[in-house]
């Protein structure tokens, strides 16, 4: 049983007027839904995912995503997931505070099938996700755990190998200290342990002078994947940028005309 709600906001966003929005409320949890421009052709429902404590405005109103996704024709989905870093449960040791914050099993097995069933949202075969860090972790882990219910994703600047950041505070507050649970660390919600489950393309991006996450981690996912020898495509760019909106930016053109190289 869902306990969702529907109330319609007619607002813009940030500063380029695409147009009006639905948002939906489920488990307490804001969806914004920015409907496909009517003058172009469906491309397809494209999830976006925030980065830790980011609004999930932020990706429109301080990027050109939503304006050009919007404009290429793509039914947008944000939901608000606050503090969360895409764990599929919390534990025990998980910090009391962060609770409240959405998981990958809620996004998954609540929110997908919620919006498939009220919305009429994921539907079709042309289903697409993009995050930023903490976000894309989430996406590497949603692609772990749908086989092909997305056509193509694309990651910027993520963590895939948690074991690596031994003293991240995020990965601790969740998982509990590396030091007393790196079984968990290792086994659970850990992409680049789960490479192997990933069955759709991946553009994958990370700047080389992201001093909060290093590139190498989307070094590591991204050799790892093409481990498996099969006919997807990933891609990886590592540009000489940061970990923030001015690289964020420069790769929207790029990851959508990737999504639109795999329509094809």
């Amino acid at each position: 049983m869902f306990f969702c709600l529907f109330f319609i906001k007619n607002t813009l966003v940030g500063q380029q007027k695409e147009g009006p929005m639905i948002t939906l409320m489920c488990n307490n949890v804001a969806i914004d839904i920015m409907e496909v421009d009517t003058s172009v052709s469906f491309k397809g429902d494209l999830l976006i995912l925030p980065g830790w404590n980011f609004d999930r405005t932020r990706w429109c109103s301080e990027s050109s995503l939503c304006k050009e996704a919007h404009r290429a024709g793509y039914r947008l989905i944000m939901p608000e997931m606050g503090k969360s870093i895409y764990a599929t449960s919390y534990f025990p040791q998980t910090r009391k505070d962060w609770l409240r914050y959405p998981t990958l099993t809620w996004l998954l097995d609540t929110m997908i099938p919620f919006l498939q069933q009220q919305a009429g949202i994921f539907l079709t075969s042309e289903n697409f996700m993009i995050g930023l860090s903490t976000g894309a972790r989430g996406v590497a882990l949603i692609a772990c755990r749908t086989n092909n219910f997305f056509k193509a994703a694309a990651a910027l600047s993520g963590d895939y190998d948690q074991t690596l950041m031994p003293k991240d505070n995020l990965m601790n507050g969740v998982y509990g200290p590396f030091s007393l649970f790196s079984e968990r660390w290792k086994a659970i919600d850990n992409p680049v342990a789960e490479y192997s489950q990933i069955k759709i393309p991946i553009y994958i991006g990370h700047g080389k002078l992201d001093k909060v996450v290093p590139y190498t981690q989307s070094e590591l996912l991204y050799n790892r994947l093409l481990l498996l020898k099969n006919e997807k495509r990933y891609m990886l760019h590592t540009p000489e940028m940061g970990h923030d909106f001015l690289y964020w930016d420069s790769e929207v053109i790029p990851i959508l005309d990737f999504f639109e190289s795999i329509k094809e």
